[in-house]
C-alpha cells in the first residue's frame, strides 16, 4: 500500500450552477432540457464571490483535480487559488436522464423531486446510461488516480458532484483508508477534510 499517511485530502461538491429554478411541475422531456443545462451552467458572479470568501480560509492546496463540468472547473480555479488544476472527465457526475419511453408514469407532469427520486431508484437497479455497477467501477479508477496523484503532495483537493464523491468516499472509508467524516458534504462547494491514514 502506498505511504499517504497524514496527508490531506479536501473533496467538494462544485458550487451552485448558474440555472433558472424549476418550474413546479415538469414533464419528462424539461426535466431532460434541465439536466443538460445544470451540465453546461458554470457559476453566477453571486456564487463566485461566496466561494471566493469562503476560500481564504482554507491554505493553498498543491494539486487540484476537477471534474471538466463548468461548474466543477470553475469551483476548482477559486479554491486552487493558482495551484495546479488537472481536469479529468472521470471525475464527472453520474450520468442521468429520464428514458424516452412511454408509461403511465414517464408520461406525466411531476414535480422535479419526483424525478430525482426515479432516477435515484434507476441507479439502483443498473438501468442507463449509467448504474450502480458501472459507478463503483469508475469510482475505484478514480480513487486509484488520487492516490497517484496523492503521492507527490502533501495537500490535494478533488472538485467532483455529489453523487460520484459519495460513492468514491464510501469506498475509501470501508477500506479504511481515510479518516474524517463518514460521507462528505453535499453542500454547494463546501469543503470536507480527511487525512489518510
Amino acid at each position: 500500500m502506498d505511504n499517504l499517511q497524514g496527508k490531506t485530502l479536501w473533496v467538494m461538491r462544485h458550487g451552485r450552477p448558474n440555472v433558472p429554478p424549476n418550474p413546479l411541475l415538469m414533464t419528462k422531456q424539461q426535466f431532460n432540457e434541465y439536466l443538460e443545462q445544470y451540465d453546461l451552467a458554470g457559476l453566477s458572479d453571486a456564487e463566485t464571490a461566496r466561494l471566493t470568501a469562503l476560500y481564504q480560509t482554507y491554505p493553498v492546496p498543491e494539486l487540484v483535480i476537477a471534474s471538466d463540468l463548468p461548474r466543477a472547473r470553475e469551483t476548482a480555479d477559486l479554491f486552487a487559488k493558482g495551484a495546479p488544476i488537472v481536469v479529468d472527465p472521470l471525475f464527472r457526475e453520474i450520468p442521468v436522464w429520464v428514458p424516452d419511453a412511454s408509461t403511465w408514469f414517464l408520461d406525466r407532469r411531476w414535480p422535479s423531486e419526483l424525478w430525482w427520486s426515479y432516477l435515484r431508484f434507476a441507479w439502483f437497479y443498473d438501468i442507463p446510461p449509467e448504474g450502480q455497477k458501472r459507478s463503483y467501477e469508475r469510482s475505484r479508477e478514480a480513487i486509484k488516480r488520487i492516490m497517484e496523484y496523492q503521492k507527490d503532495v502533501q495537500t490535494m483537493a478533488v472538485v467532483s458532484h455529489s453523487g460520484f464523491l459519495l460513492v468514491s468516499i464510501h469506498l475509501l472509508m470501508q477500506q479504511g483508508r481515510l479518516r474524517g467524516r463518514r460521507l462528505p458534504s453535499i453542500k454547494f462547494g463546501l469543503p470536507s477534510t480527511y487525512q489518510w491514514r
